[in-house]
C-alpha cells in the first residue's frame, strides 16, 4: 500500500526510542522526511544514524524537550527551515516516568496522600501542554497546505483507569489529554487535517519491562513470573511490537485515512472490552 506521505515533513517528538523511534523508522521507510525530538543526545544519535541508512538527507534529529512551548517553536521552525511546511505531527511525550531503579519508585508511589500540588502541574504540562503546543505550531503549515494529520501516543487508561497501574498521575492526565484532541478533531476537519489519539496497551517497550521489574519486587516474586502474571491478562497472549503501533499510526497518517478523525484507538491485543 501507498501511504502517499512520501516528501511529507513529519515531526515526531520521543523519536529516538520505543514506540516513537518504531514511529519514525516507518515514516523513513515511507519516504517521508522525518525530523525527530528527544532530551537525550545519546539516544538522538543512535537512532539518527540507523535512519540516515534507512533515508539519507531526510532525516533530521533535535535535542530539545517537548514540554517546553518554547522549546516546541525552536523544533518546529529548524524543522521547518530544514525541509519544508510540516504535514505531520506525533506527540509522543510519556507522563510518570517508572524507575525501578530507585527505593520507593513505581506505580505504587503516585497515592492521593504521597503527591504534592506540583506533582499534578508537572504532568499535565509533561502529557497535556507538550502535545498541544505541538499541533499549535503545526497546524498553520497544515492549513496552508489543506493536509495535515496529528496524531497523540497516549494511553489506555485515558478510557479506563487501570488498576494495575495504581499511579494516579496517569490515570488522571491521560483522559483529558484525549479529550482535547477530540475536539481539535472537530475543530480542524474542514482545513483537511484529522486528529487522532492512540491508547496504547500492552507493547513491548523498555518502560514495561521497567514496569515488570518493580512489580516483581512488589510482589516478592521473580520478573518472569511478572512478565508471564502480564502476559496472561492478553487476550492475544503476546505484548506487540512498537512496529506494530507504527504500522496504525502510518495507516493514520495515510491518504487512504482521510475519514478517520476524533478517535481514541486501542492498540493492547485485546485488552480493552469496551464497544
Amino acid at each position: 500500500m501507498d501511504y502517499g506521505i512520501a516528501g511529507r515533513v513529519a515531526i515526531v517528538s520521543g523519536g529516538s526510542r520505543g514506540i516513537g523511534r518504531a514511529i519514525a523508522t516507518t515514516f523513513a521507510h515511507e519516504g517521508a522526511k522525518v525530523v525527530i525530538a528527544s532530551r537525550t543526545q545519546s539516544n538522538l544519535e543512535e537512532t539518527l544514524a540507523e535512519l540516515e541508512e534507512i533515508a539519507p538527507g531526510r532525516v533530521h534529529g533535535i535535542a530539545a524537550s517537548m514540554t517546553d512551548p518554547e522549546s516546541v517553536k525552536r523544533v518546529v521552525a529548524e524543522s521547518r527551515d530544514r525541509f519544508g511546511p510540516i504535514s505531520i505531527a506525533i506527540s509522543n511525550v510519556i507522563g510518570h516516568v517508572i524507575d525501578a531503579a530507585k527505593e520507593g519508585s513505581g506505580p505504587g508511589a503516585g497515592t492521593f496522600q504521597g503527591m504534592e500540588a506540583e506533582s499534578y502541574r508537572e504532568e499535565f504540562t509533561q502529557l497535556l501542554v507538550s502535545s498541544w503546543a505541538l499541533a499549535r505550531e503545526c497546524v498553520p503549515d497544515m492549513k496552508d497546505q489543506g493536509w495535515g494529520r496529528i496524531c497523540n501516543i497516549g494511553s489506555g487508561v485515558a478510557r479506563e483507569p487501570s488498576t494495575h497501574l495504581p499511579h494516579l498521575l496517569p490515570n488522571v492526565v491521560r483522559p483529558p489529554v484525549a479529550g482535547m484532541h477530540r475536539l481539535m478533531a472537530a475543530r480542524l476537519a474542514s482545513d483537511g487535517i484529522t486528529v487522532n489519539n492512540i491508547l496504547t496497551g500492552s507493547i513491548l517497550t523498555e518502560r514495561n519491562r521497567s514496569y515488570w521489574v518493580w512489580l516483581a519486587k512488589e510482589r516478592n516474586i521473580t520478573v518472569a513470573e511478572a512478565t508471564q502474571d502480564m502476559t496472561d491478562r492478553i487476550p492475544l497472549g503476546r505484548f506487540g511490537e512498537p512496529s506494530e503501533m507504527a504500522a496504525l499510526v502510518a495507516f493514520l497518517c495515510s491518504d487512504q485515512a482521510r475519514m478517520v478523525t476524533g478517535q481514541s484507538i486501542p492498540v493492547g491485543g485485546g485488552g480493552s472490552l469496551h464497544l
